[in-house]
């Protein structure tokens, strides 16, 4: 009717020549694509502390030797660290995007961490470091083992960033453990008198006061909150024990 197979070779050699252009309107398309995906989430950095984000790098190249100090790179523990930014910290989908970038781009590479340990005790202060701490046992422990490599390596970057002993064995007790009961919270015994509870107590709010990180932003200052909330629930929780 159309001619039949003589009106399709005629058409062939139309198709192969427009082959090109149609190559480069997709890779272009591709290119386009990239370029805002990158120009959003660059604005959305941009929008942030120089402190902030260079804490965060910092945080992530921590966690990355965390995830591969038992030899096994483990999908639980890379999507602790994600969770950690998107629900505690409440970072928006650009601000993820460049999270998960980053997490991998640190996983490919191998920062010494003598020098991420060095900027941080260089940059930033006690609180600081204690949040980096928790996030490293909780990356650990994601996958519900503690490895010896790793047991070294948490052992290691507690003592180089001097985190308080005391500190560090309340978050050992919540997160190696397994537990969280209101005593493992605030890092006591059952047993623990009335001035110990309080004492641990006062200890925690200094340590987790919002003003402390408010410097790094808001999603910093309402992990702090959350911590604290945490930290009343189980000081009044042991107390009503204590008084019945």
């Amino acid at each position: 009717m159309f001619g039949g197979f003589k009106v399709l070779f005629l058409f062939l050699p139309l198709l192969f020549s427009l082959a090109p252009i149609f190559l480069l309107l997709f890779i272009g398309s591709k290119v386009l694509k990239t370029i805002f995906g990158n120009s959003a989430i660059n604005n959305s950095i941009h929008g942030s502390s120089q402190e902030r984000l260079h804490y965060v790098e910092l945080m992530i190249h921590l966690m990355a030797h965390a995830i591969k100090a038992d030899g096994v790179v483990d999908n639980r523990e890379i999507q602790t660290l994600f969770t950690f930014f998107q629900s505690r910290l409440q970072f928006n989908t650009n601000q993820l995007r460049w999270v998960q970038d980053l997490i991998q781009y640190s996983l490919r590479k191998n920062y010494p961490l003598e020098i991420i340990i060095q900027t941080m005790n260089q940059e930033f202060q006690v609180h600081e470091k204690q949040l980096s701490i928790e996030l490293l046992i909780a990356v650990i422990m994601a996958d519900e083992e503690l490895h010896e490599n790793e047991k070294v390596l948490l052992d290691r970057v507690a003592k180089d960033l001097q985190i308080d002993n005391e500190f560090y064995n309340q978050l050992k007790s919540k997160y190696i453990k397994n537990t969280e009961s209101h005593y493992d919270i605030l890092g006591i015994k059952p047993s623990a008198t009335t001035d110990e509870i309080k004492k641990a107590y006062k200890n925690l709010c200094k340590q987790y006061h919002p003003d402390k990180v408010q410097h790094l932003g808001n999603e910093f200052k309402n992990f702090a909150d959350e911590k604290i909330k945490e930290i009343n629930k189980a000081y009044d929780s042991i107390m009503q024990k204590a008084k019945a």
